[in-house]
């Protein structure tokens, strides 16, 4: 009996949950954040760090370091998704940019050509342990890559603007517009702490009080 990766098992029950459901994807489906997940988990495992280096490697590394691997113009699907990526000042660590170059590449029905471009860059594939890493097992990689393929195949409409939180989670609040009329004071009164911005209280007869959009925390 060939052996079988736990990881790979959750993700394919997973990815028939997400299917199950029938409809366009987004993100209000309570698969999707066990499935990026595991996703995440599967492009971590076996990933090695440098020997001497201060920076920890993640997979963000590998997808931008493709890009410089590629004279000939092949990656431009990846390229344009790297850079939308590294440009996005909502995204602080390599962890939220590879949880949202993940996102984009869902989006766009792209994931399998990220993946078969960084199994086919040897200088960057070697990152990647030859004994635990499930892209560099040849009896693992294909049924991923099936996976890959059936994901490929799904619609996915996330916002790509509600990203600020994927340096720290997965799962992210629900992002919503306010606006209101023109007036000289909205009357919320903020704070900032640690990079999030707070409502403490709304004044009374307030435009922002009278919306009852929002709720101090």
């Amino acid at each position: 009996m060939a052996p079988k990766d736990p990881l790979l098992g959750t993700l394919k029950v997973c990815v028939l949950n997400l299917q199950s459901d029938g409809e366009m994807v987004t993100d209000t489906n309570p698969h999707l954040a066990s499935c990026c997940e595991l996703l995440e988990l599967v492009l971590r495992k076996g990933l090695q760090q440098p020997v001497i280096s201060l920076v920890h490697r993640d997979y963000w590394q590998c997808f931008e370091q493709l890009t410089h691997q590629d004279p000939c113009g092949r990656l431009s699907a990846l390229s344009l998704a790297v850079e939308q990526t590294r440009v996005c000042r909502k995204l602080l660590s390599a962890q939220g940019r590879g949880r949202y170059l993940l996102r984009l590449a869902l989006s766009r029905k792209a994931l399998p050509q990220f993946i078969t471009h960084l199994l086919h860059t040897p200088r960057v594939l070697e990152w990647y342990s030859p004994t635990t890493s499930i892209l560099r097992n040849e009896e693992f990689v294909e049924p991923f890559m099936s996976l890959l393929l059936v994901l490929s195949h799904m619609e996915f409409k996330l916002n790509m603007e509600n990203c600020s939180f994927l340096d720290e989670s997965w799962l992210l609040p629900v992002c919503e517009t306010y606006e209101v009329v023109p007036c000289r004071e909205v009357g919320m009164a903020l704070r900032y702490l640690s990079g999030r911005v707070f409502v403490l209280n709304l004044k009374p007869g307030s435009q922002a009080y009278v919306d009852k959009f929002i709720c101090p925390w």
